[in-house]
């Protein structure tokens, strides 16, 4: 099995949460998702008004692997067909992105290693409800008829909005750029529709309220992933290197799972006495605070250039310098995406206000502008 793992945090996490990642051969016999969740030591526990988690997990063992990935904006004849076939998946998928509560039950003390299982199967599920979305806008029949396939669309980008905060709460960098990844696919097909004038004034009220309720100063979580990822550093730091022997340990350990080989600072971290490594634990998890305090502020990037150049001046210690996240992409995806979701908030107020007839300043605006 494959998942993704917190580990990509230090130095791959654009890449891993904006590409898709092959799904590996496996032997005849498939582990279910269930499974899956048991050996990455996920337990989503059982919340007073349900967990999502456990319903998401649920639908998608009611599925072979090969319905779970049924994508695409254009939906052509064979994927109609098979999401046509599998409407009760869909209406479960609905179900669980229409949760209020959702924990996924993370064992964070697994610390680099620890096991995302449920990040693919959330982004191959939002687009799978866009695709089914797409499907239905595409089908002919009366006015009548294409009025209630509208109204069933939206609320498959409805659930899709509603699955990114399914995952933003994780408290891990790349679980928010996971949601908003999630946001993008259903936002995307919303600003394509409204541009094009195929979606009705009702279906933009009705999204437009969808997005208005998940917003947030920090919609996708990435602050408090920050925040997040240095209490997970900082606990797992204390705990699994802990002994006399702790900074050897993680000296030899850093160097295998960055694929990079020993570096000069990890031969400084193998003989720091026990109290220099207690401190450089400290210091790196200031590092993390430092970032979270800056997040919103107006130069930020500026200040957090600052930081990363600090990082690499060893102000704040040679665990620092190997293993903290570089945070000034993280802030530069975080900061253009929200402005994103706030340009398709102010189109489809426009596009309600005028009567599903766009102002000229919209219709010459686009994507990042």
């Amino acid at each position: 099995m494959q998942v993704q793992r917190l580990v990509v945090a230090a130095g791959v996490v654009m890449m891993m949460a904006c590409a898709a990642v092959a799904q590996p051969e496996t032997p005849a016999k498939q582990q279910t998702i269930a499974e899956q969740f048991v050996e990455s030591k996920a337990t989503p526990p059982l919340l007073q008004g349900a967990n999502a988690a456990n319903a998401y997990i649920a639908a998608w063992d009611s599925v072979s692997s090969d319905t779970r990935v049924i994508a695409g904006n254009e939906v052509d004849e064979r994927h109609a067909s098979t999401l046509a076939e599998h409407q009760t998946y869909v209406e479960r998928l609905i179900g669980a992105a229409m949760m209020a509560k959702c924990d996924w039950g993370l064992n964070y003390g697994g610390g680099l290693d620890t096991q995302l299982p449920h990040l693919k199967l959330m982004r191959s599920s939002a687009r799978t409800l866009t695709a089914d979305a797409t499907r239905l806008m595409q089908l002919e029949g009366t006015a009548e008829q294409r009025t209630a396939r509208e109204r069933e669309a939206m609320r498959r980008i409805q659930a899709v909005i509603r699955m990114s905060t399914h995952v933003r709460e994780d408290r891990v960098l790349i679980s928010s750029l996971v949601s908003a990844a999630i946001m993008n696919v259903g936002r995307q097909w919303v600003d394509e529709r409204v541009r094009a004038g195929t979606l009705s004034v009702e279906s933009a009220q009705v999204v437009l309220g969808t997005m208005r309720a998940v917003q947030t100063d920090d919609l996708f979580g990435m602050r408090d992933s920050v925040e997040g990822e240095g209490d997970i550093f900082d606990t797992w730091l204390k705990s699994e290197f802990g002994g006399a022997d702790g900074p050897e340990k993680l000296g030899q350990f850093i160097g295998t799972i960055q694929g990079d080989g020993l570096q000069p600072p990890d031969a400084v971290i193998s003989k720091l006495s026990r109290e220099e490594f207690d401190s450089a634990v400290t210091k790196m998890r200031q590092f993390y605070t430092d970032n979270a305090k800056i997040w919103l502020q107006p130069d930020a990037p500026e200040q957090i250039a600052r930081l990363a150049a600090s990082v690499r001046d060893n102000a704040y210690g040679p665990i620092a310098m190997r293993l903290a996240a570089v945070l000034g992409n993280p802030w530069a995806s975080d900061d253009k995406l929200q402005r994103q979701f706030e340009e398709t908030t102010k189109l489809l107020e426009a596009y309600v206000v005028h009567n599903g007839k766009l102002p000229d300043e919209f219709r010459s605006g686009g994507e990042g502008q």
